[in-house]
């Protein structure tokens, strides 16, 4: 009896001491591994959409300045926003209208004309460009009236080239302004891309060295007939990385390497806004 009692009480003891050391050590490692093989589950609600919303309700009003006034308050505010990317896109296309518009915008000068004023003229001093100054104020011809006053938007503009995120992204006085998607990147880096990862390359600095528009395979100028259906090129002083759309029959060349391709109306809309000079970064 007194041998059974000892078995008793020592399966007792050791059992005791079994359970806890499973409870303690070998089940929370079980349930781990059986946490990691089940699907992940549904990522936590956004809470910026919301926020994301208003913007959108504001813009689809049709008042432009409020609208640029609520998504950079959002993209400031809400830079890991699920909406951060779309939110860009829409306020570039804001910025876009706004500055190639003759909408009045506080940040907007008035030049009045003077007497031996030309479009260039007027360019030059208020350092942008005669296709802005054209197209922002509706002119159907290049010919200036004394005192006629015209609305010119003041650029300070920079351009990023970012491999990473696929896009060409313009900036004006330091601020976000509008982004482009790249369709292509030039012949010799999607050949790098297709074999093994390079090693990350560091930032090239260049500047717009001439902008082409091409009609019928020819030439013109912004003030020509023509012009606006032409198609555009940016050349810049980065080798191989003119900035280009897609084949058209009024471009049937492309420029050396392939360029980076973009599409047609992004295009247009750089070559209008930007001056020669512009500071552009490749990263």
């Amino acid at each position: 009896m007194k041998v059974l009692i000892l078995i008793f009480l020592a399966l007792s003891i050791f059992g005791a001491a079994g359970y806890f050391t499973y409870e303690l050590f070998i089940h929370p490692q079980v349930a781990l591994k059986e946490e990691k093989l089940q699907p992940p589950g549904p990522p936590p609600p956004d809470t910026t959409i919301p926020e994301f919303q208003k913007c959108v309700a504001v813009r689809r009003s049709g008042k432009l300045l409020p609208a640029r006034d609520a998504f950079y308050d959002f993209i400031d505010r809400y830079p890991e926003s699920s909406k951060l990317d779309e939110a860009k896109t829409i306020l570039g296309d804001i910025n876009t209208q706004i500055f190639l518009s003759p909408l009045p915008a506080p940040e907007k000068q008035i030049y009045i004309v003077q007497k031996g004023n030309v479009l260039n003229h007027v360019a030059a001093k208020m350092k942008t460009t005669g296709e802005l100054i054209m197209r922002s104020n509706d002119l159907k011809g290049t010919m200036l009236r004394i005192g006629q006053k015209i609305m010119v938007s003041p650029d300070e503009f920079r351009m990023v080239l970012s491999h990473k995120q696929k896009k060409v992204i313009l900036y004006n006085k330091g601020r976000y302004f509008a982004q482009y998607p790249v369709l292509a990147w030039p012949a010799e880096h999607g050949a790098k891309a297709t074999g093994p990862k390079p090693p990350p390359q560091p930032k090239v600095l260049g500047k717009v060295t001439d902008k082409i528009a091409w009609l019928n395979g020819t030439r013109v100028t912004f003030y020509e007939k023509g012009y606006a259906d032409s198609t555009h090129w940016i050349q810049l002083s980065i080798r191989g990385y003119t900035l280009n759309s897609e084949l058209t029959e009024n471009s049937p060349t492309k420029p050396p390497g392939g360029g980076v391709v973009l599409p047609a109306i992004s295009l247009k809309n750089l070559s209008d806004m930007i001056p020669k000079g512009t500071p552009v970064t490749l990263e």
